[in-house]
């Protein structure tokens, strides 16, 4: 519905001619109409990038004009075009109002001179023109007046929303009176022509081509984008979301469809169909066509606007390693050669490191490999890998050289190996065969026989137990003029006498002898080796079998040679034990034991609790409290000596003023027996007792002395520590005062004095608590 502000306006009897007058004034406003101006110039010029611009700007407003109204794009195109002058008026650019429509627009105007042709002459006036928010209601407000008309004539546009032929419509606006120039209706069809407007009137686009493809890429560019069910503008599509939805995501890509708008892919995210997008919004990666192995020898020579990358270039997944200037004018060594859409690429690699993949064109490739290094060797080997292999009078690729003959001539021949090259294609040896020099061989043709590191004479006995996969030979396994003996399993379970070591990089053989002759060579694996006494000593203990899991009794110390099972130690479990001999190997020590006077055998030593023996057990007399009881107990004699049995918990005697009356010394600590008034109650580690000190003597004296180190002393009924002794209180309550002192004694701690102060006995203090003693 128009507002009736712009009805009353547009039945004023003037004529309003907004196409040039807000650019232009006078004059120039009949020429524009007429076609004498510099329009007729510029609609017969090719379009440029910011006429696109303005037409890309309003085209959508356009269209969802027409597909709401059915007022032909082109001709809202064309008119916009000729009335702000392509969108740079002072009326476009300061209302963005493009068709020179006045009065307000939401209450919002602007007032601007024009040219109006009054009573049959121009005149200027400042005029109201309607301000728009942007272009995009400016062309929905041109529509709407063509489609309501005017408020004495609503048809008046009729035709030209009717029309489906953009000279039909443009026509029809003439004879419609939308302008007084007899050339405007041509001017619009010009404008429509010259600028292929009439694209814009087809709503729908038509699938031109569509296929499945498959690929990577990723939403670079989602602005101004969206995802659609169908390509976009093909009748029947539908939003699914904006593309920046998908911005910098990895998208699959399973469709591609062509339309005269531009190219469409369907995609899909996390594996699901999402939609299509517009092939301008994505980076698309290349498929590899191919990638081969291609060794060769190049040179970066045209380094400059090339990369190196970690796949070839715009393949999915490629990362950017470096310019290509950073190795510019190196020799480098191909690897692998792939192609792509965009061309073809080479891995590399400078000094045995890969590098990455450059464009084939950022190189000069040499036709001839090149020696990267080479040395004197003295190597034996044999011909193994002949097959595909070729013997060369130097180097295979090196310039100058020739076939010799195939390698499977030589097949499984020992070989004398002078000297190693390497080039880009790999390591080749100078071979001679029986002193006979033959020409240069792939390394990977050639087995090398292994070099001793070193073979000397040793002593093992040794039983054969794991032969499978192993055989014997004249010599260690792959040194040079070895040959085969037999199977290992001749040898099973014998047993034999190593009688030498040899150690290769594949591993360490013995030489062995069975029944007093030498057989030949065998990987060390296959041998169960016999372990050396390292000594065996007769020894007196004690002890009980306590630890049997994994444990058996044997007929001599465990591995030692000639061993043989007697029972699982389980058997004694719990048994006391009288243990007669100790042996020792590499493996661990054993003990020999006797059960009730019998020798069983050899058991680990860790199977064993053996009872401490005692180092001596003296008559002492102590005086002690039992304050320490946590992990400790009463025993009938010292801890873990023989026949020891328990009594009780030490902490039933905690706090307990005792007579301690012997001591006795085990590897394991000190012990003492202890009586609790008068009753004789059992041993208990010395850590558990606080003892009282003992009085070495006590004297009477007759001294002064000054208390000047009082803090930390204090004061008590007895010596410090002495049974039965109280604290009476602290010395710094005489400190600095001179004393009598009428007593001393000494204990195993200290040396004490007893005092008295005014003729009253005070107490006991440390003698270091005094000075000027006299």
């Amino acid at each position: 519905m128009i507002n009736k502000k712009w009805m009353k306006i547009v039945m004023i009897p003037m004529l309003v001619v907004p196409m040039y007058g807000l650019t232009t004034v006078g004059g120039q406003l009949q020429d524009s109409l007429t076609g004498e101006n510099s329009f007729v110039k510029e609609v017969e010029a090719a379009t440029t990038a910011s006429q696109q611009a303005f037409i890309d700007k309003i085209a959508p407003a356009a269209q969802a004009s027409q597909e709401k109204y059915h007022l032909l794009s082109s001709i809202t195109l064309a008119q916009a075009i000729l009335e702000s002058g392509w969108g740079k008026s002072g009326l476009a650019t300061q209302g963005y109002n493009l068709f020179g429509i006045k009065g307000k627009y939401n209450g919002q105007s602007v007032i601007m001179t024009t040219s109006e042709y009054v009573n049959g002459e121009w005149i200027k006036i400042d005029a109201e023109f309607r301000k728009y928010p942007s272009w995009n209601e400016s062309v929905t407000d041109h529509t709407l007046l063509l489609v309501n008309g005017t408020s004495w004539n609503k048809d008046l546009y009729k035709k030209v929303v009717d029309a489906t032929d953009y000279k039909v419509a443009a026509m029809e606006l003439q004879k419609a009176g939308y302008a007084t120039s007899p050339t405007y209706g041509a001017s619009l069809i010009q404008v429509i022509e010259n600028y292929d407007l009439a694209k814009y009137d087809v709503l729908y686009d038509k699938i031109l081509t569509q296929k499945s493809t498959s690929g990577k890429a990723t939403v670079t560019s989602p602005t101004g984008n969206g995802v659609w069910t169908l390509p976009y503008k093909v009748k029947g599509v539908q939003s699914v979301s904006p593309a920046s939805t998908y911005a910098n995501k990895d998208i699959d890509l399973v469709s591609v469809a062509t339309t005269k708008r531009g190219t469409y892919y369907q995609f899909k995210y996390n594996g699901k169909v999402v939609g299509w997008v517009d092939g301008k919004a994505l980076t698309i990666y290349d498929s590899v066509n191919y990638d081969k192995v291609n060794v060769g020898r190049a040179k970066i020579t045209s380094p400059v606007s090339n990369g190196i990358w970690s796949k070839p270039y715009n393949v999915y997944g490629r990362e950017f390693v470096t310019n290509a200037t950073t190795y510019a004018q190196q020799e480098i060594k191909l690897l692998r050669e792939a192609q792509t859409a965009k061309g073809t690429y080479y891995q590399f690699s400078i000094n045995n490191k890969t590098i990455g993949w450059i464009d084939k064109r950022a190189l000069t490739i040499y036709p001839y490999d090149s020696i990267i290094s080479s040395k004197n060797v003295n190597l034996d080997g044999q011909i193994t890998n002949p097959t595909g292999n070729g013997i060369w009078t130097k180097a295979y690729k090196l310039e100058g050289t020739t076939s010799v003959a195939q390698a499977t001539k030589y097949a499984n021949k020992d070989v004398k190996i002078s000297q190693q090259i390497e080039t880009q294609h790999g390591t080749y040896y100078n071979i001679s065969i029986d002193g006979k020099a033959i020409g240069w061989l792939d390394r990977n043709a050639i087995t090398l026989y292994d070099q001793e590191e070193y073979n000397k004479t040793v002593a093992i006995d040794a039983v054969v137990k794991n032969v499978k996969g192993n055989a014997v030979w004249t010599e260690p396994y792959r040194t040079v003029g070895t040959k085969l003996i037999g199977p290992a399993e001749t040898y099973l379970n014998k047993e034999v006498e190593v009688v030498r070591e040899a150690k290769t990089p594949k591993g360490t053989y013995y030489q062995f002898k069975s029944g007093g002759k030498v057989i030949g060579w065998l990987d060390k694996k296959a041998f169960d080796v016999y372990d050396n006494i390292n000594y065996n000593k007769a020894v007196n203990l004690d002890a009980v079998v306590e630890n049997v899991t994994g444990n058996a009794v044997w007929t001599a110390p465990y591995k030692s040679k000639g061993v043989k099972l007697v029972t699982s130690a389980a058997t004694y479990k719990g048994k006391a034990t009288k243990i007669t001999r100790e042996a020792q190997t590499s493996r661990g020590t054993y003990y020999e034991f006797s059960v009730d006077g019998k020798v069983i055998g050899w058991l680990d030593k860790k199977a064993f609790d053996v009872y401490d023996n005692i180092n001596y057990n003296k008559a002492v007399n102590l005086d002690a409290v039992v304050e320490n009881v946590t992990g400790n107990a009463v025993w009938t004699a010292p801890y873990k000596s023989k026949g020891v049995k328990l009594v009780t918990s030490a902490a039933t005697y905690k706090d307990k003023a005792t007579k301690i009356t012997r001591e006795a010394q085990t590897s394991r600590g000190t012990y003492y027996e202890f009586s609790v008034n008068g009753k004789v109650i059992g041993w208990l580690d010395k850590k558990a007792f606080d003892v009282y000190d003992s009085i070495e003597y006590n004297k009477a004296i007759n001294m002064t002395g000054l208390l000047s180190n009082a803090p930390g002393n204090g004061i008590w009924t007895e010596p410090y520590r002495v049974i039965g002794t109280k604290n009476v209180g602290q010395a710094t309550a005489y400190a600095n005062k001179t004393v009598q002192l009428i007593r001393e004694a000494k204990t195993t701690r200290a040396t004490y004095y007893q005092m008295s102060v005014n003729g009253k006995i005070v107490g006991w203090v440390d003698k270091r608590a005094f000075t000027n003693v006299k």
